[in-house]
């Protein structure tokens, strides 16, 4: 039904941007679809093992920080104007601590802001 889906967090802004590429024919399908999963994470619907999967991909991105010179000063200028100072070894260990429990809560506060599609 999509030719890809994702998902990515926008850390300082607490947003979540959930992208699908789907035929228009299969909008309200793979909506519903959608939907049907965050409320899943509502109801703690997911494994240890999924759990597991995200943080070893998280932290692959998080690795991928220093790889670039531009992702290097993008980082850094974020825990500057957060006032975080954050370090990526701490971040990482950050997201390695995060529990399922964690996740269930957050997934309380979700709510849908926006749906748009994009058409040619």
């Amino acid at each position: 039904m999509a030719y890809t889906a994702n998902s990515n967090y926008v850390r300082y802004k607490s947003n979540i941007i959930i992208g699908a590429g789907i035929e228009i024919n299969n909008f309200e399908k793979a909506l519903n679809i959608i939907k049907e999963q965050i409320e899943e994470m509502k109801k703690g619907n997911f494994t240890e093992e999924e759990i597991e999967n995200a943080k070893k991909g998280i932290i692959s991105q998080i690795n991928a920080i220093d790889d670039e010179q531009d992702t290097q000063i993008i980082y850094y200028l974020g825990q500057e104007i957060t006032n975080s100072g954050e370090t990526i070894e701490k971040y990482k260990e950050s997201i390695q601590n995060v529990t399922k429990e964690q996740i269930e809560n957050i997934a309380q506060k979700i709510k849908i802001n926006t749906i748009y599609f994009l058409r040619n």
